[in-house]
């Protein structure tokens, strides 16, 4: 049996979470199947609680309606200064000692579970007890308590610190539990867990939320990175295409340099034979580079500006 005490800033959540109630757009943030919600055992529920939108208002409803005082900071955001208004117990059982049950001695069996929170806490009030059937691991039990404390000039107040006081106190409780249980089921052998060995913590339903909210943030980062590296793999692609023709007008370009010095050729020569040739004009006109008068004069030894002075 765990216990955790939430103010009014997560009480809300936490409570219509437990009843079913709470609106939920994205389905991958909870850990339940909703169309199996159905098969829930309601044991106990304060159906005034229904009346209201939020907790808060109903938690000042009660408190107006029961006369309750002493300290009552709900409306703060402050988690130090807030009062906490919501106890929830969660009661399970191994998976041996659940199967071994049919769904009636279940029930039975989590409704004992719930006498001994009545008698463990006598002036807290049930606003839900239920037994969850609609997740994936073993049933278990959700019992949600108002921790109403009744002093003995019988003025009561919100105020769970009174009965769960030292750092010991809920070893001595599950020692309760697990003495009120075996009475209870003599011929299931029930056995107490180590009380000195380690446990994992349990997650709180704030941090539950919070650590899916984060695997939905990688999930999407995940994602993210996945369509980025198909994109980069496509630039590579691309790339590796432009290379390849890139290095094909180099092996073009070579073959083109070596004909024209084979030619004689200069590059834009090259040029117009094959604008020429593309346009069926025929073939080009010989070129500068072959004229026959010109060739002649160098035989004779004369440099071009020799050939200048002579025509000036």
């Amino acid at each position: 049996m765990t216990c955790q005490n939430y103010s009014c800033k997560d009480a809300n959540s936490v409570e219509r979470e437990q009843e079913r109630t709470l609106t939920v757009k994205d389905l991958s943030h909870v850990n339940y199947d909703p169309a199996k919600s159905s098969h829930n055992v309601v044991l106990e529920h304060d159906r005034r609680a229904d009346g209201f939108t939020t907790f808060r208002a109903y938690v000042k409803d009660y408190k107006e309606r029961e006369g309750v005082t002493g300290r009552f900071n709900v409306d703060t955001s402050s988690d130090r200064n807030a009062t906490k208004v919501l106890s929830c117990f969660v009661m399970s059982g191994s998976h041996d000692l659940i199967a071994s049950m049919t769904r009636a001695e279940q029930i039975k069996y989590f409704r004992a579970g719930l006498d001994f929170l009545k008698e463990e806490y006598p002036s807290f009030h049930i606003v839900d007890a239920r037994i969850h059937y609609d997740e994936k691991g073993l049933p278990h039990m959700h019992t949600s308590m108002l921790p109403i404390h009744i002093k003995e000039d019988g003025s009561k107040s919100f105020n769970v610190s009174q009965h769960q006081r030292g750092k010991d106190y809920f070893r001595g409780f599950q020692d309760r539990f697990y003495e009120y249980m075996k009475e209870r089921y003599p011929d299931k052998a029930l056995e107490r867990t180590d009380p000195n060995k380690d446990h994992d913590k349990k997650l709180t339903v704030k941090e539950y939320k919070e650590n899916q909210d984060l695997k939905h943030e990688l999930e999407q980062e995940r994602q993210r990175l996945l369509a980025k590296g198909e994109r980069l793999k496509d630039i590579g692609h691309r790339l590796n295409e432009a290379y390849e023709r890139s290095e094909q007008a180099y092996q073009y370009n070579l073959q083109v340099e070596r004909y024209c010095q084979e030619q004689g050729l200069t590059l834009a020569q090259y040029e117009k034979q094959c604008f020429w040739a593309d346009r069926g004009y025929g073939e080009y006109p010989e070129p500068e580079g072959r004229n026959p008068d010109r060739d002649k004069e160098q035989e004779r030894g004369l440099e071009p500006d020799d050939r200048g002075e002579r025509e000036r």
